[in-house]
């Protein structure tokens, strides 16, 4: 008998290949993907800025890295500079410094975006904070006091707008770029259940306007999860996030989605070698481990001669 929903994902009307751009974009799910596809060594770039999760900071970062940005939004915690609109993952040691970082980030960003074949941009939830004093919207709260913040849950009216217009940016930079909207399965249960299935109700709505009105599509990363997986033991212990299991799920989804038959066996080679390369004998330094590692050397580079474009 079979005890859950199969949810059947068509095939996309496009193929990743080995040594084509790809970028990951958003929430800490996209990051998980990203690495798999590294694993399988496509050629992956993701979150320039680190892990943003909210639609509205992914789209000024995206039309702020084309049209470029006067002045960055940019202060000072104890010793270390942030911004407000990266992870606190990208930081440094003085204003200019850090400045100089963003703007090659961006630059590098925009660059990478005229030349790749697809970006995937993962939403994570539509509530956000705003900078009370400022006004503008954070992408990260960096451990400053929640009393100089204020939550607010976006309206989907308000995020379309603002997507049509980065879209529309988008096409001018690279018009054969094919984009892939999906919604994170992670919970972000300090908000609450009740208002993070809220939040995740608007950004479903928001991708199925966007995909009705543009050219882009829609992965179900979070349906893949939530209704066919259904099942706690599919997450970390802390229930919110998808285990190693759960994301393995996922990307064979993905790669039978968007993989053609060639890519998927490379993926699969490429997947071999990684694990041979990891697995650590438990004869290390003995004759026969010394002549299996020579043996591996010369597969590997055979195997990376033979297929160049393996970013391994």
């Amino acid at each position: 008998m079979n005890f859950k929903l199969d949810l059947q994902i068509p095939k996309a009307d496009f193929n990743l290949q080995h040594g084509e751009g790809i970028l990951f974009l958003g929430s800490c799910f996209s990051d998980e993907m990203a690495e798999k596809a590294k694993f399988h060594g496509l050629n992956v770039k993701a979150n320039h800025f680190g892990t943003v999760f909210h639609s509205s900071l992914l789209s000024r970062f995206i039309e702020e890295s084309i049209d470029g940005v006067e002045e960055e939004r940019i202060f000072n915690r104890n010793d270390i500079f942030l911004s407000w609109d990266a992870n606190s993952t990208v930081f440094d040691f003085s204003k200019n410094e850090l400045s100089t970082k963003l703007s090659k980030l961006r630059s590098d960003f925009k660059s990478e975006l005229k030349t790749t074949k697809v970006i995937y941009i993962t939403f994570g939830t539509a509530w956000v904070y705003r900078k009370i004093d400022a006004g503008n919207l954070v992408a990260n709260c960096h451990k400053v006091p929640g009393n100089q913040f204020v939550k607010e849950l976006s309206s989907i009216d308000k995020l379309y707008l603002e997507w049509k217009s980065t879209l529309d940016k988008i096409r001018t930079v690279n018009s054969e770029l094919e984009i892939v909207f999906t919604v994170s399965p992670v919970r972000h249960s300090r908000d609450g259940l009740i208002e993070n299935n809220q939040s995740k109700a608007i950004l479903i709505e928001l991708i199925r306007r966007l995909t009705s009105d543009f050219k882009c599509s829609y992965f179900p990363s979070y349906e893949i999860v939530i209704d066919e997986l259904r099942d706690y033991r599919f997450f970390k212990l802390d229930r919110v996030h998808p285990s190693e299991e759960a994301i393995e799920y996922v990307w064979k989804k993905f790669e039978a989605c968007y993989c053609n038959e060639e890519t998927i066996n490379l993926n699969s080679k490429v997947s071999n070698f990684r694990r041979t390369l990891a697995h650590r004998s438990i004869h290390e330094g003995s004759q026969e481990n010394k002549e299996q590692k020579i043996q591996f050397e010369i597969q590997l580079k055979e195997f990376l001669n033979k297929f160049s474009q393996i970013q391994f």
